[in-house]
């Protein structure tokens, strides 16, 4: 008797302990994504999974709401002064999460460790988003310029996604303790503790100028197995998964704790190319990759038909995208014929990496694709920290290309996409290592430095149909942003990809 009472007290522990539909508290929202950003601070990274905990920790003097329209934030109105100067008045009587005012000098603090005057070492990897900004001037407590060193068309996006930090405490504690211990904002949650690669633990900050965020507790889980992430959000262990795929959608529809949420989003898939080295040296093999890849059938089977095929990586919803730029077609046999005239008549051996394990499915498709035609792919997948950031701010060394995906900082323009992707700048990203493109620098630059809505068209359709021709990346396509939220959450995905959490509600 007492052995059997032994046993059915342990399995009373384990119900009482496992994950099930009321496994939350009411005052807590969990969200789960693959990983964290390899710091708090939101002007040393450039992570989507880290932008989506930034923006519920900080803000920034624009936001913009769930009709991507922008609203006024830190900075209540806005106007032009000239062709480079910009007015901002800034909210009174906004706080920091330790009690300390907004002031003029923590905004221009922000903009200052970001382009980092007189340094030619810029160690914010957003400096390329920014860098048109000469200078921020106060002009009285509760009003500041900002200074372009030449017309800058993208500044108000731009300041939508630039979160403004504390200079007294940022200065007091230091960066590295900033990113990791202290991080501290005006944002609707607080920094209570960070876990690496388990959790982070947010607060509601009562002082929010905003008011009250709905739920007191925010918690951010890393949760890198896809497995893992939808059995936690049908048993409640969390209340929002995103990149649900294809597959498992319908489940989720229908299942009695969940509902799923999609729309169509800026975020572009690509394999981008090393272009300095053989085989992608050569424009005729990169052509043929891009011939060799079905692109509609991966959208269709893989993604549940939520994708656009594009031409180029500018995608529909930004500014400067050309319609009469077309995609590549699928051909298989062009690709084979392109490939021999390159010199590979008996095809070639190359390496494409990837570091998302949400989009692994289509990666490993894509490899077959390519390998059919002679194209012969090991496609290898980076774990999504040390290898990957690695390859991103250190040497650029180690694949033929990598895959992934770009949300254009959520950035409604082409520049959001060309500059950081394929100027060859320090302020670029992929395209310092990768893009080797005549004249293309020049053309992304006369892009972003002109207010002239025509011209700036123009340059993009010339930049779209250049690279459509160069083929400096395999241009593939859009996608939507699918999330699985709990029934105890009311909440929907939005355009620009945020999960603006303050806009989540408990389900009465």
């Amino acid at each position: 008797m007492r052995r059997w009472s032994l046993s059915l007290l342990a399995l009373v522990l384990v119900l009482a302990l496992a994950p099930g539909a009321d496994a939350q508290p009411k005052d807590t929202l969990t969200i789960a994504l693959p990983s964290h950003a390899p710091t708090l601070d939101p002007h040393m990274h450039f992570e989507r999974v880290g932008v989506l905990v930034n923006i519920n920790m900080f803000d920034s003097l624009l936001h913009r709401n769930a009709k991507l329209e922008y609203e006024p934030s830190l900075a209540t109105s806005w106007k032009a002064l000239n062709e480079t100067t910009w007015e901002f008045k800034l909210r009174k009587g906004v706080k920091f999460h330790n009690g300390d005012p907004l002031t003029a000098e923590d905004v221009k603090f922000s903009f200052e460790r970001v382009t980092e005057p007189g340094k030619e070492k810029k160690k914010s990897p957003q400096y390329g988003n920014i860098r048109a900004v000469k200078e921020v001037r106060i002009v009285d407590p509760e009003t500041i310029h900002i200074v372009t060193d030449k017309p800058f068309p993208l500044l108000l996006e731009r300041l939508v996604y630039f979160n403004i930090v504390p200079k007294k405490h940022t200065e007091k504690v230091g960066d590295d303790a900033f990113g990791s211990s202290a991080p501290v904002g005006t944002g609707p949650w607080k920094f209570v503790e960070w876990k690496r690669d388990q959790y982070i633990r947010l607060e509601a900050f009562d002082g929010y100028w905003r008011g009250k965020p709905p739920f007191k507790y925010l918690v951010v889980r890393a949760i890198p197995e896809v497995a893992t992430q939808i059995a936690e959000i049908k048993t409640g262990g969390v209340d929002l998964i995103r990149s649900v795929s294809a597959d498992i959608m319908p489940e989720l529809k229908v299942h009695p704790q969940t509902y799923v949420s999609s729309a169509p989003i800026l975020r572009v898939h690509q394999i981008e190319l090393d272009m300095r080295y053989p085989p992608f040296d050569k424009k005729l093999v990169r052509q043929a990759a891009n011939y060799a890849i079905d692109k509609q059938s991966i959208i269709q089977k893989l993604m549940g038909g939520l994708g656009t095929q594009v031409a180029t990586n500018v995608q529909p919803a930004a500014f400067g995208f050309d319609p009469d730029v077309k995609p590549y077609p699928y051909d298989p046999k062009k690709a084979k014929e392109l490939l021999a005239q390159a010199g590979y008549p008996n095809g070639v051996d190359v390496t494409l990496h990837s570091g998302d394990i949400a989009v692994r499915p289509q990666h490993e498709a894509m490899a077959q694709m390519l390998t059919e035609v002679g194209i012969r792919t090991n496609a290898r997948l980076w774990d999504p920290g040390p290898a990957w950031n690695k390859f991103f701010q250190a040497d650029g060394k180690g694949t033929n290309g990598v895959y992934f995906t770009w949300g254009n900082y959520s950035v409604f323009d082409a520049d959001a996409v060309l500059h950081p992707l394929f100027h060859s700048e320090v302020g670029g990203w992929i395209g310092k290592w990768y893009t080797r493109v005549e004249g293309l620098d020049k053309l992304i630059d006369e892009g972003r430095s002109t207010l002239n809505k025509e011209q700036r068209r123009r340059t993009y359709s010339q930049i779209q149909k250049m690279i459509r021709d160069e083929a400096p990346a395999v241009f593939l396509f859009t996608q939507y942003d699918t999330l699985a939220i709990s029934k105890r959450v009311e909440y929907a995905a939005r355009g620009d990809e945020w999960l603006w959490l303050f806009d989540a509600r408990p389900k009465r």
